[in-house]
């Protein structure tokens, strides 16, 4: 059996490539663990090519091949002494963390046993890492967890039997640890997990968007040409139409309709709004109500702020409507409901602080010329996800028409697109997780000819760490160009391949040179310093 064949027939049933978390095979068997296990369709996955038996528990498919008999007779021969091998490993775990006396609580995840001990000075990680079929142990937040890998499953039903402990359900790391995180780091790691599915086509499309970038800054296509304009309209739509993806993750994440959301995500960037918007005429909803227009296209944060308010009308008009009447008044009352508080309150949030913050840019760039480019290169990522850049973009376009240069929003951003980019190659650099280092060193060109997005969203948001050396980075780069007095001469995108726009009149060519490599340095070297494989990943990889 060719393995690659027979997955690219899989995954398709399974909820594609995004939808599983690991998988490994192993002698007749392919074991399986999804995100959400209601994508796959247990039933086609049966009838596929020299599959006998499917199995399904807890989030993971046991895919078993060759003859129905043959399969038969080794589940019976090594059931026995598969039990066995369990039992003693569960026993010499239970030793070694203080007896069955200190246990409180066990659970499990997807790769290990999270034990609520009373007493965890008793247990010795030293010891029980040792322990064979243990890939390491961890305490943490008052829990302690022992990585088993895949088969913890079948060590969790080990410990409950000698134990006596109360069996619960499978936990994700994340919920188990919800309120234990700070707010921002909750609302990061939600936003990061709907945006991840379409971390593919982001690092797809960005690619494209990278290559005509440097096929261009070296002449060897034309921007006018007919084949760069197709090429990039459909590069582009991806980032230009993103309210639509991350409506639709957003509606599953948050349990309600992801086609209703896309209406949502579907009246931000219509055509008659954004006549709407260039029109630049006051726009009231029921004659009273203020509708600021703001930019959505490329927005990541209005559209999912909308969503979550659409979730909670929606539940609460599921739970209360008439079986009878329920297919099409919940729709409709949903949308009249949110619609007005998307268009009002929700969606234009990031656009209304946006333009106090483009106030306070450009105030302290009159006094603190240097502040400026440091707080962009730092805030830069935070910037992009709420759409604010685009009110300092046009505070920026005012000191052009007006100065005949900008500092307001080009020197902090080239250094903050840069820094993305370094600190994204330093997680390249270091980890040992493969799917992570192609994706990292993917996305990192892309973020090295402007395009940020996949890094942000790829690794960034994911990984917290990258992210917060990038920022760093950025803000060390941005301070240097600020104290050197950097100014952007001729308009240009905030890349690399871009720097020759700093030649002007002064010296800011090679101080934004400078600023850019202390940025990417000092970007790539905190980040690989400071990154860590995920240990579950680690533990997978190594089984």
């Amino acid at each position: 059996m060719d393995r690659e064949q027979f997955l690219a027939q899989l995954l398709p049933l399974i909820g594609g490539q995004d939808n599983v978390s690991w998988h490994e095979f192993r002698q007749d068997n392919l074991y399986v663990t999804l995100k959400d296990a209601s994508l796959a369709e247990s039933d086609a996955v049966r009838k596929l090519p020299g599959v006998v038996s499917v199995t399904e528990g807890r989030s993971r498919l046991t895919l078993r091949f060759g003859t129905l008999r043959k399969q038969e007779e080794a589940t019976i021969m090594s059931k026995a002494k598969n039990q066995s091998d369990y039992t003693t490993l569960v026993q010499t775990i239970v030793e070694k963390i203080g007896g069955k006396g200190n246990i409180v609580r066990a659970t499990h995840c997807i790769t290990r046993l999270r034990f609520t001990l009373a007493d965890t000075s008793k247990a010795d990680k030293e010891a029980i890492k040792k322990i064979p079929g243990v890939a390491g142990c961890v305490d943490n937040a008052g829990q302690f967890q022992v990585i088993i890998g895949p088969h913890v499953v079948e060590v969790y039903d080990a410990l409950i039997a000698y134990t006596g402990l109360k069996s619960e359900a499978a936990v994700e790391p994340e919920e188990e640890n919800a309120k234990k995180r700070n707010i921002f780091s909750r609302l990061v790691d939600t936003m990061a997990s709907i945006v991840m599915p379409m971390i593919g086509p982001l690092a797809g499309a960005g690619m494209i968007k990278a290559i005509l970038s440097v096929l261009t800054q070296f002449e060897l296509i034309s921007s006018s040409s007919q084949t760069y304009q197709i090429f990039y309209l459909v590069a582009d739509g991806v980032f230009y139409y993103m309210p639509f993806f991350l409506a639709f993750s957003a509606g599953k994440k948050f349990k309600c309709n992801p086609y209703l959301s896309l209406i949502f995500a579907a009246m931000l960037v219509h055509p008659n709004y954004m006549a709407l918007k260039e029109a630049g005429e006051a726009v009231k909803l029921f004659d009273f109500l203020p509708v600021t227009l703001a930019s959505y296209t490329s927005s990541v944060v209005p559209v999912i702020l909308i969503v979550y308010f659409q979730s909670i009308v929606e539940k609460f008009f599921t739970r209360y409507t008439p079986k009878a009447i329920k297919v099409f008044f919940v729709p409709m009352v949903t949308i009249l409901v949110t619609v007005p508080v998307g268009f009002v309150v929700l969606g234009p949030l990031g656009s209304i602080l946006g333009n106090y913050l483009a106030a306070a840019f450009t105030a302290m760039d009159a006094y603190v010329g240097w502040l400026v480019p440091t707080l962009v290169g730092g805030l830069c990522p935070l910037l992009v996800m709420t759409g604010m850049h685009y009110a300092v973009g046009s505070a920026q376009s005012i000191q052009r028409a007006t100065m005949g240069y900008a500092t307001i929003l080009a020197p902090g951003m080239v250094c903050s697109n840069m820094a993305q980019s370094a600190a994204t190659f330093g997680v390249a650099l270091k980890t040992k997780n493969k799917e992570l280092k192609t994706l990292a060193s993917t996305v990192g060109v892309t973020a090295l000819c402007g395009i940020t997005e996949p890094t942000l969203y790829g690794v960034g948001l994911k990984y917290k760490r990258p992210l917060y050396c990038a920022m760093a980075g950025g803000a060390l780069g941005g301070l240097y160009a600020g104290i050197m007095h950097v100014k952007q001469w001729a308009y240009g995108t905030s890349t690399i391949f871009a720097l020759p726009v700093y030649l002007g009149e002064d010296n800011s060519f090679p101080h934004i040179c400078i600023a850019v490599a202390i940025a990417m340095a000092s970007a790539f070297i905190l980040s690989y310093i400071t990154h860590k494989d995920p240990v579950e990943e680690l533990a997978g990889q190594e089984k």
